[in-house]
C-alpha cells in the first residue's frame, strides 16, 4: 500500500499530502482522512472531493486548516457502485492538487468473480517522500483476536525539530494485494492568496432576464435563517459577478439567495458557479482483475460491516463546534416593538394580524395583490416604499408568501418604523416575522430566488475506542486506532486492541517537515 514514487518531473513541487485510514471500503462506511498542506497555503479552508472513475463528483467536504493540516471524514452512500474512486484535495489558492485512489465495494453486490476493476494506467507522479529513521519497538508479528497491543514509536531529534505541526497515527486493516496510487496534478487557483481564509466561498453571476447579459449594480442578498438571522449582500460590477464568504459556519446550513435591480426592483437571474470538474485531469484507466485473496477479504469486510450495522456500532462521534455569536441582535437592529400574536385572540391571516396587533402598519390583500405600508414614526407619514419584510430572516419580495400566516403559526413579530441601513442598503422600516414551523415551501424557487443547502466547514470527528463491555456482541472493527493529531516527540506510546477480524493490519505514522517534504513509516502485523 505504499504510494507511487515521485517522478523527476514533479520533484520539488509543493503539494498536498493525503492519507486515508484504509484503501478498501464498503458503501455505507466512513472514510477517515488526513491532509497536509503546502507551505504556501497558510490557513483557511481546503476542499476534499470524492469522484468516481468517470470524473463525476460524489461529495465534497470543506475542512478548516490548522497548523498546516486538516483532518475529516466522508460518509459513503449505500448506493455507490463497486469500483475505483478518487479523492482530491486542494484549496482555492493552491497551484497543485493531490489525488488519491481508493476502492469502494457496494455492500449489496460486492465484487463479481470475473468483474474488472479500473485502475490508473501507466506512470503517475505522487508526492515527494523522504526517508526517515523512525523506528517502532514492541510490535509483535502476530496477535490474537481481542488482544492488547503496545508499541513505542521513536523519532530522531532532528525529525522532531523539523516536523511542522502534529503527526497522523493510526492502526488499521491493510490489503497487501491492493496498492493505492497517489498523483499530483496542476491546479489553476480560483482566487487570490488571501481568499477563502475564513470560510467557504459561494460565487456566481447575475444576468438581465431579458437580454441574458451580465447585470451591473444588481443586488444579491444572502440570508441564513436562525434565531438571530444572518444577512449579507453583494452589489455586482459590470461583469455581473458576486462572491460571498460564509464565515463561522459548521455542518450543513440552509440559505436563500435573491437577486434584483436596486433601481427598478425587478428580479434578476442568478446562476451559481459550477464545481470544478476533475474529468480533464483524470489519468487514463485500464481494466484489471481482482486477485482471489482480495476478493475474499472484500466479501469478509462487507459481511462485517453489515453485522456492525445490525449492532449499531459507530466508528466516530461527530462533535459540533461551539456556536460563537458576536451579534447580540439581528442585522436590522434593535426592534422598537415585539409582538407575540399567540397571547391574543386567534387571528386567521396576516391582514387580520396587522389590523388588530400592528400599530402603524397596514397589510391589505387586494385581489391577490397584497401591499404593505408602514408609518414613518419620525415624520408621522407613511413611507412610499414597502418595508423590509423578513420571514425567519429571509427577505420576502412576494407578499403572497405571508398573507395566510395566522397567529397560531407565528411566534413573534418584530417591527421598526424608522429608516434602517445595512451597508448601502436602505430599508423603509422593518417587519420581521418568526414562524418556527415554517418549512420554506411557500418560498417558491425561481430565476431570482434560490434555496440552497450547503456543507460548511466540517465539524470535528472523535474516534470511538474499542468498547470494554462488548463480551456478547461481535467486535468487527477494521480500524483499531485513529489519532490524526499527535504531537511529535522522541518517543510516542501506542496502545490498541485487536477486534474479531482476522487478517493483516498496519501501524502508520506520518507527517510533514517544515521544508514541505512528507515522511511516514509503517509496520505490519497479523491477527489470527
Amino acid at each position: 500500500m505504499l504510494l507511487v514514487a515521485l517522478s523527476g518531473k514533479a520533484q520539488g513541487k509543493e503539494c498536498f499530502g493525503l492519507f486515508t485510514d484504509r484503501d478498501l471500503y464498503t458503501s455505507g462506511e466512513t472514510i477517515l482522512l488526513k491532509a497536509f498542506t503546502p507551505s504556501s497555503v497558510q490557513g483557511g479552508i481546503l476542499t476534499i472531493d470524492l469522484f468516481n472513475a468517470k470524473g463525476e463528483m460524489i461529495t465534497t467536504v470543506p475542512l478548516q486548516i490548522t497548523d498546516h493540516q486538516a483532518d475529516g471524514f466522508i460518509n459513503l452512500n449505500d448506493t455507490l457502485s463497486s469500483g475505483s474512486y478518487l479523492l482530491r484535495v486542494f484549496s482555492q489558492t493552491s497551484v497543485t492538487q493531490t489525488v488519491r485512489e481508493l476502492y469502494i465495494l457496494n455492500r449489496f453486490t460486492g465484487v463479481s468473480e470475473n468483474g474488472p476493476s479500473f485502475r490508473p494506467d501507466g506512470a503517475v507522479e505522487g508526492p515527494d517522500f523522504v526517508s526517515t529513521e523512525i523506528s517502532m519497538a514492541g510490535i509483535e508479528k502476530n496477535y490474537q483476536r481481542r488482544g492488547k497491543g503496545h508499541l513505542s514509536i521513536h523519532l530522531p531529534a532532528s525529525l522532531v525539530a523539523q516536523a511542522e505541526g502534529p503527526l497522523c497515527l493510526y492502526v488499521a486493516q491493510t490489503v497487501p494485494e491492493y496498492h493505492a496510487q497517489t498523483l499530483v496534478l496542476n491546479h489553476k487557483p480560483k482566487f487570490t492568496v488571501n481568499a477563502g481564509n475564513e470560510g467557504i466561498i459561494l460565487s456566481g453571476t447575475v444576468t438581465d432576464p431579458v437580454t441574458a447579459k451580465p447585470f451591473k449594480n444588481g443586488v444579491i442578498t444572502l440570508a441564513v435563517p436562525d434565531s438571530i438571522p444572518r444577512f449579507n449582500y453583494y452589489t455586482t460590477g459590470a461583469n455581473g459577478r458576486f462572491y460571498f464568504q460564509l464565515k463561522d459556519y459548521h455542518g450543513r446550513i440552509s440559505l436563500v439567495l435573491q437577486g434584483y435591480d436596486a433601481l427598478s426592483n425587478r428580479p434578476l437571474k442568478i446562476t451559481l458557479d459550477r464545481k470544478e470538474n476533475l474529468l480533464p485531469a483524470l489519468p487514463p484507466f485500464r481494466n484489471g482483475i481482482f486477485p482471489p485473496e482480495l476478493r475474499k477479504m472484500a466479501a469478509k469486510n462487507v459481511e462485517a460491516f453489515n453485522f456492525g450495522r445490525i449492532f449499531k456500532q459507530q466508528q466516530i462521534t461527530v462533535q459540533m463546534a461551539p456556536i460563537s455569536r458576536t451579534d447580540a441582535y439581528p442585522f436590522y437592529g434593535v426592534p422598537e416593538r415585539v409582538i407575540y400574536p399567540k397571547l391574543f385572540v386567534d387571528l386567521n391571516n396576516f391582514e387580520e394580524i396587522s389590523r388588530e396587533l400592528l400599530q402603524g402598519i397596514k397589510f391589505r390583500d387586494n385581489n391577490h395583490l397584497p401591499t404593505f405600508q408602514i408609518l414613518n414614526a419620525q415624520r408621522n407619514s407613511y413611507f412610499t416604499e414597502q418595508p423590509l419584510v423578513l420571514l425567519n430572516g429571509v427577505p420576502v419580495r412576494n407578499m403572497n408568501d405571508i398573507k395566510d400566516l395566522g397567529s397560531r403559526e407565528i411566534d413573534r413579530i418584530e417591527t421598526s418604523q424608522y429608516e434602517r441601513y445595512f451597508g448601502n442598503l436602505r430599508f423603509s422600516g422593518v417587519v420581521a416575522i418568526y414562524a418556527p414551523k415554517f418549512d420554506y415551501e411557500g418560498l417558491k424557487e425561481s430565476d431570482d430566488l434560490m434555496k440552497l443547502t450547503l456543507d460548511a466547514v466540517q465539524p470535528r470527528a472523535i474516534f470511538n475506542p474499542a468498547p470494554e463491555d462488548q463480551a456478547v456482541e461481535p467486535d468487527l472493527r477494521m480500524l483499531l486506532l485513529w489519532k490524526p493529531s499527535v504531537n511529535p516527540e522522541p518517543t510516542i506510546g501506542v496502545d490498541f486492541q485487536t477486534s474479531d477480524m482476522r487478517g493483516k493490519f498496519k501501524v502508520f505514522i506520518g507527517g510533514k517537515r517544515k521544508d514541505g517534504k512528507l515522511f511516514f513509516n509503517e509496520q505490519f502485523f497479523e491477527v489470527k
